[in-house]
């Protein structure tokens, strides 16, 4: 049974892509400086993880793989440290079981955590015996986005008249959802047409109407256009126009 702690670590490490290399060794073998001699109960364990990243407002199912020694058979509790704001595990304390291979556990980013790259902590703590220590790069990266684009004049229509306006947006290199507009703060006798307008998926423009009845309010208005994709946070954009007699 001829075996270096450190050794095992690394070939459990480079069983799978991307895997960090490093941590410690855990379990009742482990508590002393030299690794089992031959003959001697080989009762100890390493963890092993593998690098993250999750843009803002996703999520990612990941695992922590575990290498025994011949003679570990126990549970081992994970836990992660030093995991940045805007970033939840669950489940909040996974389990490797005594026959179990590996833990899975889900990581979830809010849509406003921020971008940035992250070491998070995994400590393994078996029931009996020193803890085994591993660490992972998580990466937050920014989510596909969109921007909303309309006309950099006032539009200005008389009382009882429609104009058709264009909505564009600029999509981010991924983001290639449908996206409903609608539209708030509109003055009396204003609407739009359609109210709520859908640009496909793939679609850099649509069109909508805007009317002012015969007694619309007369002057200088601003609405809120809001872009709401299917998945993912809302954008806004600010649409002026003015209101004149006939």
């Amino acid at each position: 049974m001829k075996r270096l702690i450190a050794g095992l670590l690394m070939a459990s490490l480079a069983a799978g892509a991307g895997c960090d290399k490093g941590g410690s060794a855990g379990g009742p073998g482990a508590s002393g400086a030299k690794p089992p001699l031959i003959g001697q109960a080989d009762d100890t364990f390493n963890i092993s993880t593998s690098s993250v990243s999750i843009k803002q407002g996703g999520s990612h199912e990941g695992s922590i793989g575990i290498k025994r020694g011949t003679n570990f058979d126990q549970d081992v509790a994970i836990a992660f440290e030093d995991l940045p704001k805007g970033v939840s595990l669950a489940p909040a304390k996974p389990v490797i079981l005594s026959k179990g291979m590996d833990a899975k556990f889900t990581l979830a980013v809010t849509d406003d955590a921020v971008p940035g790259e992250f070491t998070v902590k995994v400590i393994g703590h078996p029931a009996k015996g020193g803890d085994a220590t591993n660490q992972f790069k998580l990466t937050v990266a920014k989510k596909d986005t969109f921007t909303i684009g309309m006309p950099f004049w006032t539009t200005a229509l008389k009382q009882g008249e429609s104009k058709s306006v264009a909505i564009s947006i600029s999509r981010d290199k991924e983001f290639d959802q449908p996206v409903t507009f609608s539209f708030e703060g509109l003055p009396k006798g204003i609407s739009f047409e359609p109210a709520n307008a859908v640009m496909k998926s793939g679609e850099s423009e649509t069109k909508f109407i805007i009317k002012a009845a015969a007694d619309a309010a007369l002057g200088d208005f601003a609405v809120k256009v809001i872009g709401h994709p299917t998945k993912g946070a809302d954008a806004t954009h600010e649409f002026k126009f003015k209101i004149a007699a006939p």
